[in-house]
């Protein structure tokens, strides 16, 4: 349940919230677009200050409801997580534009942008198709950057954790999840050669779900 909150038509929204300046070069729009069942019905759900939400945020299944963002003009307090994790789905954009407060933070496809502080449990960034961008600091628990995902972080980090992507410019060691999976693990997720058995987004899961599934940080 979220409070506070109302409708825009995507079509007034461009301009009244500055959403063209804001993305720029992204096609994030055009995509949300195309990937909508009725893209004349997509709106913007707008909070004009604070906003407090309770639940999960299911990125994914917003644009097949006609939503095709949030935008927050001040902070949002969420008493759940950010999550994109569906690969056949597109995901709704969230703009933030004070700090972001939450329980965990898991960016596949979507686009996330938080102007001042991340804080929250965990916060993972998987994928080459989508961008988090945090221009503030971090305060987590663990923060995981996966390889190829477009990733940028303004302030200090203060979470364990790494960056194991070109595309990211995120003040963490660099690693990977082969190298940070606990030992008696890695016949689970990962083949003898060395590759991944499973999706990313399965690690991502078993992360958010609360299995200890990393060893210790060196």
């Amino acid at each position: 349940m979220a409070f506070g909150f109302i409708s825009i038509p995507l079509d007034e929204a461009r301009e009244g919230l500055d959403l063209e300046a804001h993305f720029g070069d992204r096609t994030t729009l055009d995509d949300i677009v195309i990937a909508s069942p009725r893209p004349s019905l997509l709106v913007v759900r707008y909070s004009g200050n604070h906003a407090v939400a309770a639940g999960d945020l299911d990125m994914d299944g917003l644009v097949s409801a006609s939503v095709a963002g949030i935008v927050v003009d001040g902070d949002l307090e969420l008493f759940g997580a950010v999550v994109n994790r569906r690969a056949g789905a597109h995901p709704a954009f969230l703009w933030v534009r004070g700090s972001l407060h939450c329980r965990a933070v898991a960016v596949g496809r979507m686009d996330l942008v938080v102007d001042r502080n991340v804080t929250a449990g965990l916060i993972v960034a998987t994928g080459e198709d989508g961008h988090l961008a945090i221009g503030g600091d971090v305060h987590a628990e663990r923060m995981v950057v996966e390889d190829g995902a477009v990733a940028s972080v303004g302030g200090h980090i203060a979470a364990r954790g790494w960056n194991g992507s070109d595309n990211a410019q995120v003040a963490l060691r660099r690693s990977r999840w082969a190298d940070e999976l606990r030992p008696e693990l890695r016949d689970e997720f990962f083949r003898g050669d060395g590759a991944l058995a499973c999706t990313g987004a399965e690690l991502v899961q078993a992360l958010l779900a609360g299995r200890d599934i990393l060893r210790p940080e060196p």
